[in-house]
């Protein structure tokens, strides 16, 4: 059987992607408090079971692939050569976990700007945020022997979330992907550079 149908003659069954694509070109035309569960439902031809078993809820459209990149930067960050240099290795982790959201999503950073001007999802995304820089926090933790609250792991982590914010935010008027993640790899060195060097210990 073909992948993505449920038999001959019947419609094609629609994936979490389909739905998310629906979902955020709704978002983007009418705007995000106008949209409804019913008219994603409506758009993507799915049930409400299906969309609450792929989303859990309208903000889950937007979280649940930042929570992936999440995931995928922590990753990655733990995959560092032990010899790597501590910044390049948050650099590089930033650049590649982003790289692989942008190529799994065709809405990944249409999803940015409506978590960075949505009322709504404005008050959710601190949790998110802290997350995504105590992966950070606790790499250069372990590397200076301190906890990932201590005063350099945050500043580190802080920095680099600056960085990559002000990079998204920029992105809104370059529709080129690959410019894109270009630009942001080398404004995350300019990060890099500005905090080097890195102190062997933590301040205490």
């Amino acid at each position: 059987m073909e992948p993505g149908r449920r038999g001959r003659g019947r419609p094609r069954v629609s994936t979490r992607e389909d739905v998310e694509l629906a979902a955020v070109a709704l978002m983007r035309r009418d705007g995000y408090e106008n949209v409804t569960v019913a008219s994603i439902v409506s758009a993507a031809g799915i049930s409400r079971t299906t969309f609450f078993r792929y989303f859990g809820s309208k903000p889950g459209v937007i979280w649940y692939a930042f929570d992936t990149t999440i995931e995928r930067l922590a990753a990655a960050i733990a995959a560092a050569p032990a010899d790597a240099d501590t910044l390049d290795a948050v650099r590089a982790a930033v650049v590649e976990s982003t790289r692989a959201a942008v190529q799994d999503s065709p809405v990944w950073l249409e999803r940015f700007q409506l978590l960075d001007t949505v009322a709504e999802l404005q008050a959710e995304s601190h949790q998110h945020w802290e997350q995504w820089k105590r992966a950070i926090a606790e790499h250069i933790a372990a590397r200076l022997g301190s906890a990932p609250d201590s005063v350099i792991p945050l500043a580190v982590a802080g920095a680099f979330h600056g960085g990559f914010v002000a990079q998204l935010r920029v992105w809104r008027d370059d529709r080129d992907r690959d410019a894109f993640i270009a630009h942001l790899d080398r404004n995350m060195e300019h990060v890099a550079a500005l905090l080097r060097p890195l102190p062997s210990t933590d301040l205490g």
